[in-house]
């Protein structure tokens, strides 16, 4: 027995010390500091649990009630040390691999038990499947003598001007429009903390006095300034400053910003920055380098105040607004955007008023189905009448700069000019069950044009000014479906002596076969060579001609429709006829024939600026056919049935993805301009992109585009063409085919993808 008490006290001695020495191997990290988190403020982290066998993880998340969140199976963490994945091992609180609803109060809490991480481990970073999935990079598994008290991680605004001051975060400062890192922090007394931040060879000592009330003192560049964490107790000086006169300017903008607690373990380096061109009708974009602490700079060229458009794989902004020869800094990863410099102010402003917008689509659907056209007017006309006096409201309470009202006011005008041209697409898409015809507009739907608007140039600062031009060009019930037309050889000679084109001996050879009526030609087969050459001559003067001759045709009618005299709307419409081809079909104007082009608009700015996109259209043709990385293939001479085989086995070895486009397909170009960066980034794996098209795509056109166009190229004919498409059931383009490496079709018809799932599917079959 005594034996057996010893064997027993000798066990629970072993088993105590074990436990001893379990709890001091336990470590507990309470509201640990994170980096990058792509949750936002959906998950929280509050606990982290490592002991001998489990890695914890406390978390609370926000969302609303009644919907549900998922745990997937391959959620993991993985710590700093190695590159080793710690996948998920069970939950508490929450089940795993299944929905759970979440409760009434929108909040659930939970804990998710991992393996073990390095004991030497600093922080790890939580990620589930997929590209979109909640990341959480960072996550620190210990304190740092040099982090600052925690009330300062925050955005700090100037109590006497309401604009941001500065802006701590775990790795970096945002300070004068800069992203600059902790050089030391040292706490002085109680209330005050010293830091030296630096920014390059550039360093700065600032000095925080903690105040109450979520208030600090900072001290820096020998003035001490008061600021707040709330930006609505600072004072607010409202800007009276309106846009005048003349608003086309041909400058830049300097768009900067950071990402808070950006870490390049997202994989995504860069962003893309959206302008639409007023002038040339189009979408320019602009790639915008995230530099490794999270920093991004950019000049942005653009010509009047507008509003851009910010897209990555982290974020999509809408309403970011820039002017000419002004530079704005945002703050990313907040719910709201943070913004400072001189433009910080505007963009607040029109932020705030995104929230007095009524117009709702989904119930615009519900009732357009029950109005005829002039009842669907009318309650557009009563909820913009509303819009207008909630911003008069807003504006008379001294609550709104005078530029955020002005380009408000024109937002409202336009858009709801816009939802109601719209009427019959719009109908058309909500009543596609009962199929009912859409009831033509009666003659005075159109009388609610706000006439000063339309030809008023200080509309352009609105984004919704560019999408109503687009609409006016193509009017319902103006606009027409067709209209004939016949060449007017005399016309065309008329204009060629009126704006001063010196004539050629050919052109006076063929002048001679112009008949009396000046439509027809006195021709025969002998005289047939003079014919094609005077074609091909003056092929782009005909061009122009006949779009003149289209253009003014419509103006007429909206003319004779609306009464509105030639202005500012006229000359963007006849700006965007002439610009599209010369910018988006790199087909530029021969420099003789270019002032008979723009001989009808009257803005000389616009003028001016189609002259520079025309000259530079000519440099750039140039410069792409010295940039390499194209090639144009001959059609393999065989027949139709074999022209793919062909292709293919030139390619075998390598995953081949096929795009049928045209020089005149817009969504082909965007699509070719989306997947440029992609094809930049695979260039050195075994992929290779072919671009076929055919002879619809204009052969000068065709040879001007292929250099921007990095792959092998092909130009089929129509029946080459025709037996790709029907093998391939290709009934509109853009259209993509995917072969594998062994030259089989794995995929005839992609559906639309961005480059992040084209990349993934690329890779599937490498």
């Amino acid at each position: 027995m005594k034996n057996s008490s010893l064997h027993q006290k000798i066990a629970l001695a072993f088993f105590l010390s074990i436990v001893t020495f379990s709890l001091h191997a336990q470590k507990t990290i309470n509201n640990p500091y994170v980096g990058f988190n792509s949750t936002a403020k959906n998950l929280n982290i509050k606990k982290i649990v490592i002991s001998d066998t489990a890695t914890v993880v406390w978390f609370t998340t926000t969302y609303p009630a009644g919907q549900w969140i998922r745990i997937p199976k391959d959620t993991y963490i993985q710590d700093n040390i190695s590159s080793t994945k710690y996948y998920i091992k069970k939950t508490v609180g929450i089940p795993l691999a299944a929905q759970y609803f979440m409760p009434k109060t929108g909040i659930v809490s939970y804990q998710l038990i991992f393996p073990k991480v390095s004991a030497k481990a600093t922080s790890i970073d939580y990620g589930e499947a997929g590209d979109n999935a909640w990341k959480i990079y960072d996550i620190a598994l210990q304190e740092s003598k040099t982090l600052l008290p925690k009330f300062m991680y925050s955005s700090w605004f100037n109590k006497l001007t309401g604009d941001l001051e500065i802006a701590f975060f775990n790795k970096e400062v945002v300070y004068k429009n800069k992203v600059w890192s902790y050089k030391n922090i040292v706490k002085t007394n109680t209330a005050n903390t010293a830091i030296l931040i630096a920014n390059g060879k550039e360093t700065r000592q600032l000095l925080v006095n903690e105040l109450k009330n979520e208030r600090i003192n900072l001290n820096a560049d020998h003035k001490t300034i008061q600021l707040s964490k709330k930006q609505v107790d600072c004072k607010r000086t409202i800007s009276k400053e309106t846009y005048k006169l003349p608003i086309f300017k041909n400058d830049s903008a300097t768009f900067s910003g950071y990402i808070k607690n950006y870490s390049p373990k997202l994989g995504i380096k860069t962003m893309m920055l959206s302008i639409d061109n007023i002038i040339t009708g189009g979408q320019e974009n602009q790639i915008i380098k995230i530099q490794p602490n999270g920093y991004f700079t950019t000049k942005v060229g653009i010509y009047h105040p507008e509003t851009v458009f910010l897209r990555s794989g982290l974020f999509n902004v809408n309403d970011i607004y820039l002017e000419p020869g002004k530079p704005l800094f945002i703050i990313l990863g907040d719910e709201e955007l943070i913004y400072e410099g001189p433009l910080a102010q505007l963009n607040e402003d029109l932020s705030l008023l995104n929230k007095i917008d009524l117009f709702n689509y989904d119930d615009m659907k519900k009732k357009i189905v029950n109005m005829k056209p002039n009842n669907y007017k009318t309650y557009l006309l009563n909820l913009q009448k509303t819009e207008l006096t909630k911003l008069d409201s807003i504006r008379q309470l001294g609550m709104l700069s005078e530029k955020a009202y002005q380009i408000k006011k024109i937002s409202i005008i336009c858009s709801y000019a816009n939802h109601i041209i719209e009427y019959n697409w719009n109908y058309e898409s909500a009543d596609k069950e009962n199929k009912k015809a859409v009831e033509k507009y009666p003659t005075d739907y159109y009388n609610f044009f706000n006439k000063k608007i339309i030809n008023d140039e200080l509309s352009v600062i609105s984004a919704d000014y560019n999408t109503f031009i687009n609409r006016f060009k193509f009017l319902p019930g103006i606009k027409p479906e067709s209209y004939s037309y016949t060449y007017n050889y005399a016309a065309m000679f008329r204009v060629l002596r009126e704006n001063n084109i010196t004539l050629t001996d050919l052109d006076k050879s063929f002048e001679k076969f112009i008949s009396a009526d000046g439509l027809s030609l006195n021709i025969d087969s002998v005289d047939k060579s003079t014919q094609d050459a005077w074609l091909e001559k003056r092929g782009d003067f005909i061009k122009i001609f006949n779009n003149k001759y289209a253009s003014d045709f419509y103006f007429k009618k909206i003319d004779s429709a609306f009464n509105i005299s030639k202005g500012i709307l006229f000359d963007i419409m006849r700006a965007q006829d002439i610009s599209e081809p010369i910018v988006d079909e790199l087909s530029p104007i021969q420099e003789d024939n270019l002032d008979y082009a723009l001989s009808d608009i009257r803005n000389q700015f616009i003028k001016d600026y189609i002259k520079l996109k025309n000259n530079e259209t000519q440099k750039q043709i140039i410069a792409n056919k010295q940039n390499g990385g194209y090639f144009v293939n001959e059609t393999p001479k065989v027949e139709a049935d074999k022209i793919l085989d062909t292709i293919v086995s030139k390619h075998k070895g390598n995953v081949i993805l096929i795009d049928f486009w045209a020089t005149w397909c817009g969504p082909c170009l965007n699509g070719i301009a989306q997947i440029r960066p992609l094809k930049e980034e695979m260039k050195d794996r075994n992929v290779i992109f072919v671009y076929i098209t055919n002879e619809s795509s204009p052969l000068t056109t065709y040879q001007n585009l292929v250099p921007t166009i990095k792959g092998q190229h092909y130009r089929l004919k129509s029946d080459e063409w025709r037996y790709l498409a029907d093998k391939f059931k290709v009934t509109g383009i853009p259209h993509q085919v995917l072969i594998n490496k062994e030259g089989k079709v794995v995929n005839p018809a992609l559906k639309f993808m961005d480059n992040g799932e084209v990349k993934k599917l690329l890779e599937k079959y490498l």
